[in-house]
């Protein structure tokens, strides 16, 4: 029996950015505040809620899901722990079919230093990766896995999976260390199998990311902070829409993009809410979208 489409798209609807030109456009944001706001990490924190498609991980960091992160979300500032609790910059909560692989990630301000004039480490880096083994000490025991399924509570289907957290940290410039082969290879030897290191200068924006949004958790409710430009109402990212808070509230703030494309948005949100809300069986939920 062939399955049936259950859901209407709008033909020439007012079109989201083009990737090329949100490319473009942020890329350009992104160096001027690397260039200008260096010494501030609360600018990029910022920057990465509003484009959420520069920091890697909602595909999980090693390897690529063919899976979407849960919620859809790169969600900021989330609590992990229970006694003894951190709150790490960042998390996408990724998975693929077998795994739950949820991307913790901290981000440092690009103008601290990796190493001193004697190319040992400083003392700010030495800092930042003990937050990271911090975390990896945490989410080893199990009391603290149940609290953290609660907290960003999740469906049964995913905490039934293998748990692999990954870690990443964002520190530096390239400049410290390319062309020098003794800090490129320090520098490689605090990577490990769960836990990446990048520099600033190695962000940019990842195209299946287009979709994604930033959120902030309260008390199990995910908050909607920043929808992309490249944002399209799609069926197979209707039920995620459902469980989001704010998301309609927050098209008004949707950065280069047209009041006409707003309007449609807001429009167009309760169709795509209650498609989100039937029973999906039998529906083909491709990429086209509105």
């Amino acid at each position: 029996m062939p399955f049936n489409k259950k859901y209407n798209v709008i033909e020439n609807a007012p079109s989201q950015l083009d990737w090329e030109e949100y490319c473009s456009k942020s890329l350009m944001e992104y160096q001027l505040i690397l260039e200008n706001c260096s010494d501030d990490e609360t600018v990029f924190q910022k920057f990465f809620e509003e484009n959420p498609s520069f920091l890697p991980g909602g595909l999980e960091l090693f390897g690529n899901s063919g899976h979407y992160p849960y919620m859809d979300a790169l969600i900021s500032q989330p609590q992990i722990g229970g006694v003894l609790r951190r709150i790490p910059d960042y998390v996408w909560l990724a998975n693929d079919s077998l795994t739950f692989a949820p991307v913790f990630i901290e981000i440092e301000k690009p103008s601290k230093k990796m190493f001193n004039l004697n190319d040992t480490v400083t003392a700010p880096f030495s800092q930042a990766y003990g937050q990271i083994q911090e975390w990896k000490y945490i989410l080893n025991q199990p009391i603290n896995i149940q609290i953290m399924y609660e907290y960003f509570d999740l469906p049964l289907d995913m905490r039934k999976k293998t748990f692999k957290p990954q870690f990443l940290l964002v520190y530096g410039r390239r400049d410290e260390y390319d062309g020098n082969h003794l800090r490129t290879g320090i520098r490689a030897s605090y990577k490990t199998d769960d836990i990446d290191i990048m520099s600033y200068d190695r962000l940019k924006p990842i195209s299946d990311y287009r979709q994604f949004i930033s959120c902030k958790l309260s008390h199990g409710t995910y908050n909607v902070l920043n929808i992309p430009p490249t944002f399209r109402y799609r069926a197979d990212c209707s039920e995620e829409l459902v469980s989001m808070n704010g998301f309609y509230q927050k098209i008004d703030s949707m950065k280069y993009t047209s009041e006409e494309r707003k309007k449609f948005l807001k429009d167009r949100y309760e169709y795509w809410c209650r498609f989100g809300r039937m029973d999906s069986k039998g529906i083909i939920c491709g990429h086209e979208g509105e």
